[in-house]
């Protein structure tokens, strides 16, 4: 599917930011594939983005694959997990951070055998103490909180089992300071201060 015109990258409304939205996308398209194995896949990426949505640290493992992982990020020094275990130290530290709270605006997804294209604007929350650390983009305040605006285009590889077993990222260039725009405080999602690993230790309790 094509949404059939280039979407301009710029920020988004946080009244209009949703971390189902790609989601949404996805099941509407699956709507329209037949092919047993295509639809296979397209489940399991919205499975696997619908886990990540709502920061389920366990649903979102268990839409991987244990038996192959290659992730790559290009244009970006981010380290890239090469192994179930691996990815369980980067969705664990995804979550924990509280970087898991993305609006995907989907200008393109086309569904293969084995894999899962995705093009569009990536909207991300970041906290404002991991802007520096992570981009070397200074902040004019580290307490805030901020919205991330960037192309990207993702490739989502599959396993013989349709399970998730990498994601190719590729992005518009180095993130600058242009990209990050402050949220104001009560425009902040609630899930951000509501993390799913401190919520379950509060259950342990």
């Amino acid at each position: 599917m094509y949404v059939g015109h280039i979407l301009e990258s710029k920020p988004l409304p946080m009244a209009q930011f949703d971390t189902m939205n790609v989601v949404k996308v996805a099941r509407k398209h699956l709507e329209s594939i037949r092919e047993p194995r295509r639809r296979q896949i397209l489940e399991n990426f919205i499975e696997h983005a619908a886990a990540e949505a709502r920061g389920d640290y366990e649903a979102l493992m268990a839409s991987c694959s244990r038996n192959q992982q290659q992730y790559a990020i290009y244009g970006s020094d981010f380290g890239a997990p090469q192994s179930y275990a691996e990815l369980e130290v980067h969705y664990r530290g995804l979550i924990q951070a509280n970087l898991y709270l993305i609006h995907f605006d989907v200008e393109k997804l086309v569904v293969g055998d084995d894999v899962v294209f995705l093009e569009g604007i990536v909207h991300q929350v970041y906290p404002g103490n991991l802007i520096k650390p992570l981009f070397g983009v200074d902040v004019r305040d580290e307490a805030s909180v901020y919205q991330l605006t960037k192309r990207t285009a993702l490739t989502f590889v599959f396993d013989k089992d349709g399970l998730g077993a990498g994601e190719h990222a590729y992005a518009d260039g180095p993130a600058t300071a242009a990209d990050f725009v402050e949220i104001a405080p009560n425009d902040v999602p609630a899930a951000f201060y509501e993390n799913p690993f401190e919520s379950d230790a509060g259950d342990a309790r």
